[in-house]
């Protein structure tokens, strides 16, 4: 198993593929149905990046950038969902966005400063410049994202969808909670932060393809009748 760095990668990558095929075949046409095509879509990408990295051994820096390029985007698309389970239709809401989009455009003069410096059957270690103001940027919108969920449940308005919600939100909790607390009880992990996230992120993939299938506008405006 020792030749086989990055393999868990391939195995979960496989699993989400299904997963979006399965989306894309029997889920509802929406706006919240496409934006988890999206994220399963990210996910994928981002574990198979992750594989073929490790496994063929090549530690390109552009293939780094590129892997963090695809995977940054997953907390401000899960933001966005959420914004649009909030029904807010401003497009200000984009801005959101913003911030990583700068910080990536800033990385591309840096790319020398991407490095895998570690690549074992499970995870993935990463030295990458200005690591700290990433971390920040990459959480918040996930912290907002299970603060306007929690905000939402308890809302009699959405009380038709507070199943469906209540699915996502145990999805974010139980991948993003396990990640704090390794890192919060075991810092020199750190490096692997990136990597660990992704992988629990399988259960957001895992929520999210429930949401969507259960996520049938005919029902639901059946129910709020």
């Amino acid at each position: 198993m020792e030749n086989l760095p990055g393999i868990i990668s391939l195995l979960i990558a496989c699993i989400e593929v299904v997963l979006l095929i399965n989306l894309i075949i029997s889920s509802e046409e929406n706006k919240e149905n496409k934006l988890i095509i999206a994220i399963l879509f990210l996910l994928f990408s981002y574990q198979f990046m992750e594989f073929f990295m490790c496994f063929t051994h090549n530690y390109s820096n552009i293939l780094i950038y590129i892997s963090f390029f695809i995977i940054s985007f997953l907390p401000p698309l899960v933001l966005l969902l959420v914004l649009t389970f909030y029904q807010i239709e401003s497009k200000l809401r984009l801005l959101i966005f913003l911030p990583i989009i700068l910080l990536l455009f800033y990385y591309v003069f840096i790319l020398e400063g991407f490095e895998i410096t570690k690549c074992t059957i499970l995870f993935v270690a990463y030295e990458m410049p200005l690591g700290d103001l990433y971390g920040v940027i990459y959480y918040l919108p996930v912290l907002l994202s299970i603060t306007l969920l929690f905000k939402m449940i308890n809302n009699p308005i959405f009380k038709v969808k507070k199943i469906n919600l209540q699915i996502m939100l145990g999805g974010l909790l139980l991948a993003f909670i396990p990640v704090a607390l390794i890192i919060a009880l075991f810092p020199f992990l750190i490096d692997y932060v990136e990597s660990f996230f992704c992988k629990a992120a399988s259960v957001i993939a895992l929520t999210l393809t429930i949401y969507a299938l259960r996520n049938k506008t005919k029902i639901i405006e059946k129910k709020s009748e």
